[in-house]
């Protein structure tokens, strides 16, 4: 099977076009390099440097690769941080709609299934204690409303045109390689302060929720939606919850540290609790396998030996 990624020098692309080549699958992509991980990709993997947004070259591209015809394209490929797109909601638009419609264009002419990343954060706060397909679409950044739209186009194609979509609706997500910068994730940030007995610097009260899958999960995940799932949106979670302060405290624990927590003011834009329901994917098959505690426990070694300065 040749598999095309966006984003595929991202955390969740690396891993993803990783664990497809080792199971002998042809993975080809491309990413921008706004904000690639350090995980380095796999020797018989194939990476081109070029942006979603250059719907001239997909297009030579595509018309290329007829010869080694692509079967599934992965899209990945986004502006995903709340913050940036805060200061800089145009560009997140230009990413993460056009992006995706120049995606869905070549899937649509070639006839390829196509597995498109959408995210909770479209849901806004939970409005229910689990949050299903059908919560409400809700999203309190730019970058939520950015994504929305990208789900909502993903629909239209599939509505329109009869294709192939599965849209995957990521809840949080954890694991080695996730940036620790200050456009990462609040886990990796909070083990590298840890580590250095820096400050842990959480938004508001802290007593915000996140539902966390390994990344181990997330690959599963995009590999069931590959193989399992037909054209739909669909969660992936836990349907469990972390509270950001309680992942504080946990991982200076894990980490040995006398970090100080501190709370400043709340961030705009964002979300108080996100809670999966995955009945539907439940229904076909799907099992999460993330054991929070474990998992961070895993990840903060993984950290300790990997990443540390």
């Amino acid at each position: 099977m040749h598999v095309f990624i966006t984003g595929i020098k991202g955390f969740m692309g690396t891993h993803l076009a990783n664990a497809l080549a080792n199971e002998g699958h042809l993975v080809t992509g491309i990413d921008n390099l706004f904000h690639p991980c350090k995980q380095e990709l796999n020797k018989f993997v194939t990476f081109y440097e070029k942006d979603i947004r250059d719907i001239d070259w997909l297009r030579k591209y595509f018309q290329v690769n007829q010869v080694h015809p692509i079967d599934v394209i992965i899209h990945l490929a986004a502006q995903i941080h709340v913050d940036y797109s805060i200061k800089f909601p145009q560009e997140t638009l230009d990413i993460n709609i056009k992006g995706t419609a120049n995606i869905l264009e070549m899937a649509k002419k070639y006839g390829i299934k196509c597995i498109v990343a959408s995210t909770s954060e479209i849901y806004g706060s939970s409005q229910t204690p689990y949050m299903s397909e059908t919560h409400p679409l809700d999203a309190q950044s730019p970058y939520g409303a950015s994504k929305v739209g990208a789900d909502r186009l993903a629909k239209s194609y599939v509505d329109t045109y009869g294709m192939d979509i599965v849209t995957v609706r990521n809840f949080n997500a954890f694991g080695p390689y996730q940036n620790d910068g200050s456009y990462g994730s609040v886990i990796s940030r909070f083990t590298k302060a840890g580590l250095a007995g820096e400050p842990m610097y959480i938004y508001g009260t802290g007593n915000q929720e996140r539902d966390y899958m390994y990344i181990d999960d997330i690959v599963q995940a995009y590999k069931f939606a590959i193989d399992k799932l037909p054209a739909d949106v669909y969660n992936f979670g836990t349907g469990k919850t972390e509270f950001i302060s309680d992942i504080a405290f946990k991982i200076r624990a894990l980490t040995g540290s006398k970090s100080r927590v501190v709370k400043i003011k709340p961030r705009a834009g964002e979300v108080k609790r996100l809670c999966c329901d995955i009945t539907r994917v439940k229904k076909f098959g799907f099992k999460p396998n993330t054991d929070f505690n474990r998992d961070l426990k895993k990840y903060v070694d993984w950290y300790k030996t990997n990443e540390r300065t």
